[in-house]
């Protein structure tokens, strides 16, 4: 066995290895490795003597030598734009609640919405070999992950696709969610409606606003280029599109807004900067529920996005891919979203199939025309 320093030492110990437990365990380097991997059959007094020096020498395996021998890190790389962006912090609580029990790691990634950086994460993540990774692509260029597939690594998008990319994929339904929304804007009265977040450049941004349009047309409102205030999906964006849309003279009273933190960021502009008495007036239909969106007053409907699913169906994509399982690749799962509607701010149940947040009374389904309905 390795001599050890006096634990008083500035320096620090050595390491221990296999070969001290064995020793100080009387047994072979092979039993302690079956111990450790639980495989085999260890005499139950041989296995406690084992467990105990492994504690009394404080051995950890060396996972960097084992994966190079097994040809796996069982870890998993995640990629996405904005790690402040709740929605994306929850998929990676699901996933790692999956995965985790299962032996795999993961190793958590902002791309900054660059797909420069993006491609740096990317590289890293192939430089710790892991077993695949799960992504939010940043932008449209799917030559960021080109470098998976030579290195033989698996790729499940999750949220956006990427044109002309055959990855397997777990979306949502952006246009319908956006659409409905939007929809249940015009049935409160609401004709000049307007598009805040988000860039063109980016997946859901163009679907939320196909779905917004839609809306819009199908309704017999002309779609106003004015009121389309594009510029990121941050908190920030949210407060500098807010404080765009108005400063014009003819600003909309109702948005809809492309994301979460553009709803906190635009909310955050209305309390602080704008008068009570125009602020009273402006209403949100927002993409994404969080469990505080009834918190955040000017909004009266959000489209609340299936997060747990989303994180499941990407896990266990993932896993097959990992194991070799090829079967229904490139995999195109797309998720029903819900609208929320938050009564107490003022939202009204115009469709059947919404779900009302914040009751303080039985309230009806509204059509169209307000009337209400059993």
């Amino acid at each position: 066995m390795k001599k050890r320093k006096d634990s008083t030492a500035e320096l620090p110990q050595v390491a221990a290895t296999i070969k001290d437990v064995a020793e100080l365990s009387r047994v072979s380097i092979a039993t302690v490795s079956r111990v450790m991997n639980n495989i085999g059959v260890v005499n139950p007094e041989t296995e406690k003597r084992v467990r105990a020096a492994i504690a009394t020498l404080d051995y950890r395996r060396n996972n960097v030598a084992r994966a190079l021998k097994m040809r796996s890190t069982r870890t998993i790389g995640f990629i996405c734009p904005d790690l402040s962006n709740i929605f994306f912090t929850e998929i990676v609580d699901r996933i790692e609640n999956i995965l985790g029990p299962l032996g795999y790691s993961l190793v958590v990634c902002s791309s900054a919405h660059s797909v420069d950086e993006e491609k740096r994460k990317v590289s890293i993540l192939l430089d710790r070999n892991v077993d695949g990774i799960i992504a939010a692509p940043a932008g449209n260029a799917h030559d960021a992950f080109s470098p998976c597939a030579r290195a033989h690594v698996p790729v499940v998008f999750i949220d956006r696709v990427v044109p002309g990319a055959s990855y397997d994929v777990v979306l949502t339904d952006n246009h319908r969610g956006a659409y409905e929304a939007t929809e249940a804007l015009i049935r409160e009265g609401h004709r000049k409606i307007g598009f805040l977040g988000g860039t063109l450049d980016v997946y859901t941004t163009r679907e939320r606003l196909a779905g917004y349009e839609q809306a819009l047309q199908d309704n017999g409102i002309t779609v106003d280029e004015r009121f389309l205030f594009f510029g990121g999906m941050s908190l920030g964006d949210g407060s500098l599109l807010m404080r765009k849309a108005l400063s014009q003279d003819d600003a909309p009273e109702a948005y809809f807004l492309v994301n979460e933190l553009v709803h906190v960021g635009a909310s955050a502009y209305l309390l602080e900067e704008v008068p009570l008495a125009e602020r009273s007036r402006i209403v949100f239909a927002s993409f994404d529920y969080m469990h505080y969106a009834p918190l955040l007053r000017f909004c009266h409907y959000a489209v609340a996005q299936q997060v747990a699913a989303i994180g499941a169906e990407a896990a266990a994509l993932i896993r097959r891919r990992i194991d070799g399982d090829r079967a229904g690749f490139p995999a195109n799962i797309m998720l029903k979203p819900e609208i929320k509607v938050m009564i107490n701010n003022g939202g009204i149940i115009s469709n059947p199939e919404f779900l009302p947040v914040g009751l303080g009374k039985k309230t009806a389904f509204r059509d169209s025309a307000g009337v209400a309905k059993d």
